[in-house]
């Protein structure tokens, strides 16, 4: 984002509109456009149009470009609309579109969302980028008036003069609870202009201190760090708040225009001369800016900063490089979760929580630059969030901190502002945000209705399930196709090896690739190995739940191994591996289905074998049996050593009313907001209806936007309980689907309850 204000010294307009004639006036805002100088080519437009009157739409939609790209909201929508009128022959359809971003900008957003309808409706190529643009942008404009309508308990608080200027301030950090600093473009000269010209603006860091009395001392940093022959901007402090990086770019445009990152030490108390981040971070004749560097573990850093540099999503990306003893690895992309077609920029990371702070032009916001929030790391992340309003608005809403001290924190917005030097949303000031507590209104439900899973339906989703093994186990060195051990065995061995893992797989490696490999193995065992139990277990918590509903179930379970041994031998060890299953069935829940796994049973269970030996393992992983690193320890050869639960059949018997010892609500239920009301309670009524004591053992459910609680967890025969769910409208935006499952067990029998509930406006 071009955080420069172009704007034009006001005695030289006079010398421009009256010593130039018309025409020249018009080429003069052209050249300004095609010289990227927007303010400049705003007032000589401005001046043209007033005198001549044009009837040319495309005078009217350069105008309106450079108005709106200058944040001049409103004369942009009037310049787009006049555009729009002239363009007769439809020559620019695409000015639809902006007229549409205009508006969104201004907050209307039913206007601006019949608008890109409209626009999308003349467009005969589907698959274009400015097509999928804006079926995006439709949905930004509902979404938009849903945020609006259901804000956020938090506080917003503009900083006065002493930090806020008519001109530009950005990028506050909070150092403890004892200093602030701030990057900001401020005049170097004294002369007093109604308008101003690039030339005598420069961006510096800033510090402030926090006393007693409030903020004080507020000075720029010395001319090690603020070199006049650059603009320098988007501050950012290691853990250890000993190494200070920033951007710079040079004042003298013929010689670079790019931004760059640089990185000072602090010794003895002062700042020494800065060093230019290596080729491999800025890369050359690219943009490199707004740095963050979070800790990774002791002796490594990630240093996620924003590049428009080639082979990325977007125009500006959010990139990382793992930095080891001061040495920076590659950058890479943090992927398509953060990064867009757009622009992502302004990333902050904080680690407590390992979320990631940046903000978006392209995913659903109201209106600019849009805050998001994403947890994860490196390229691994889940959909991002929009903070939704206040903290963002139709402005453009940037630079969002947390403060270590609390959760509270700052951001940067053009929002209107008292400070504004030309128009209201021309510059950026600094804001304070504080979350805060309330008691809103609650509307409280009670529902009663009846249990429905559709199991098998619901099974599809999740098969098939991985479940993963050490090299030669179960029972090493044998021919034999049983075993003795259950899954659940094997797999805390397994996993006990990890740290084992970790070493062989790293032997040889250093720096970067020693971190890469270290992480493959972790991402290994948590998103593959703990993730298979996870699923065997709520297979096995619905599986119980179809056999008491009188179903035979057949489960048909595909053995695998890495490629080494013969192919008998290793058919075998499949076999081993699937028996290993089979014993994990037996001893779940003290021998809960032990009763099922007699074939002459009608509700019985059957476990279909389908070993594969090595027949199926990928060609690319190591059979060598004295290359033990890849062919034993690499996630390569890991991901072939599992077996696969890859069928779920059930074939429907009977049940009689008598043995439905539990009544439920319906597995899916749709609540629908109230106008007025912002917290919600719905009561669901769990009855016993068997002659057995029915004992709730366990509860859970998939979103922290709600709150579970259960009243009682012991319910004698027709005895009643509740499940009360609690959540705010926030829950409607942010999380419109959560899932519950309940387990449950009596004397003689056992049984999981699985509820969804659909959150829909």
């Amino acid at each position: 984002m071009n955080c420069r204000l172009f704007v034009i010294i006001c005695f030289l307009f006079p010398m421009l509109s009256f010593a130039q004639q018309p025409q020249e006036l018009l080429q003069a805002a052209v050249s300004a456009v095609e010289n990227n100088e927007m303010q400049t080519a705003v007032y000589l437009y401005r001046e043209y149009i007033q005198t001549e009157n044009p009837k040319d739409p495309a005078i009217y939609l350069s105008y309106a470009h450079a108005l709106r790209v200058s944040y001049l909201y409103a004369e942009a929508d009037n310049a787009y609309e006049k555009a729009i009128h002239l363009d007769t022959a439809s020559l620019f359809p695409e000015t639809l579109f902006y007229n549409a971003m205009v508006k969104k900008n201004l907050a209307q957003y039913q206007q601006a969302s019949d608008m890109f309808k409209r626009f999308i409706s003349l467009q005969n190529n589907d698959t274009s980028l400015l097509f999928k643009r804006t079926s995006l942008e439709i949905e930004a404009c509902r979404m938009a008036q849903l945020w609006i309508a259901d804000t956020p308990a938090v506080h917003i608080e503009q900083f006065d003069s002493l930090i806020n200027t008519p001109h530009s301030e950005f990028n506050a950090v909070q150092l403890s609870d004892t200093a602030l600093y701030f990057s900001a473009l401020r005049p170097i000269t004294t002369n007093s202009h109604t308008y101003i010209i690039d030339d005598f603006y420069l961006s510096k860091i800033y510090s402030a201190n926090f006393t007693i009395n409030g903020i004080d001392n507020i000075i720029p940093l010395s001319k090690v760090i603020n070199n006049p022959n650059y603009h320098n901007a988007n501050l950012f402090f290691n853990k250890d708040k000993n190494k200070l990086y920033f951007s710079r770019t040079p004042v003298n445009k013929s010689i670079n225009n790019n931004a760059s990152l640089w990185m000072s030490e602090l010794k003895k108390g002062k700042w020494q001369k800065p060093q230019k981040l290596p080729d491999i971070i800025n890369a050359p004749g690219s943009n490199t800016t707004q740095a963050c560097i979070v800790a990774l573990n002791d002796s490594s850093e990630v240093l996620y900063f924003v590049s428009n540099r080639a082979n990325g999503i977007g125009g500006q990306d959010i990139w990382y490089s793992i930095v080891t003893k001061n040495k920076f690895g590659e950058a890479i992309n943090a992927g398509s979760n953060i990064n867009t077609p757009g622009n992502e920029i302004t990333p902050f990371y904080h680690s407590e929580t390992n979320t990631l702070y940046f903000s978006s032009d392209w995913h659903a916001g109201l209106g600019g630059y849009d805050i998001f929030k994403a947890e994860g790391a490196l390229s691994v992340w889940q959909d991002p969030v929009n903070l939704g309003y206040p903290i963002n608005t139709p402005a453009n809403d940037i630079y969002f901190t947390v403060n270590e001290v609390d959760n509270d924190g700052y951001f940067t917005s053009n929002r209107k502002s008292a400070y504004a030097l030309t128009d209201a949303t021309c510059c950026n000031d600094i804001f304070l945000y504080e979350w805060q507590d309330f008691t809103p209104k609650t509307q409280i439900d009670t529902l009663w209705v009846a249990d429905s899973i559709d199991i098998p339906s619901y099974l599809n989703k999740i098969l098939p399930i991985n479940l993963y093994f050490h090299n030669d186990e179960p029972d090493s060195k044998t021919m034999a196709t049983t075993t003795d051990k259950n899954y659940k065995q094997t797999l805390d061995e397994y996993v006990a090896m990890k740290d084992i893992y970790k070493e062989e797989y790293t032997k040889g490696l250093e720096g970067e690739e020693k971190i890469k490999a270290e992480n493959e193995i972790e991402r290994f065992f948590t998103d593959y190995v703990q993730k298979g139990y996870e699923l065997l277990e709520e297979l096995s918590s619905l599986l119980i739940r179809d056999l008491q509903r009188g179903k035979a179930v057949n489960i048909t379970v595909s053995g695998f191994s890495s490629p080494l041994f013969s192919e008998e031998y290793n058919i075998n060890l499949s076999l081993r591996r699937i028996e290993s299953l089979r014993n994990y069935l037996k001893a779940y829940r003290d021998g809960l289905f032990l009763d099922y796994m007699d074939s002459t049973k009608i509700n019985s269970l059957h476990i279909l074998n389908a070993p594969k030996g090595k027949t199926m393992a990928k060609a690319y992983v190591s059979d060598n049996p004295n290359d033990k690193r890849n062919s034993i320890y690499s996630m390569a050869a890991a991901l072939e050593r599992r077996i696969q639960v890859i069928g779920y059949d059930e074939d429907t018997t009977y049940i009689n009313s008598k043995d439905l010892y539990i009544s439920i609500p319906d597995s899916v239920l749709t609540f629908t907001p109230t106008e007025g009301i912002t917290n919600y309670i719905k009561r669901i009524q769990i009855k016993n209806l068997s002659t057995d004591t029915l004992h709730i053992t366990r509860w859970h459910k998939d979103s922290k936007h709600f709150d579970l609680q259960i009243d009682k967890q012991i319910l004698a025969p027709n005895e009643t309980a509740y499940l009360t769910l609690s959540f705010t409208r926030q829950a409607f935006i942010y999380a419109p689907t959560l899932n519950i499952r309940l387990e449950t067990n009596t004397k003689t029998t056992g049984k999981t309850i699985n509820l969804r509930c659909l959150l829909k406006y």
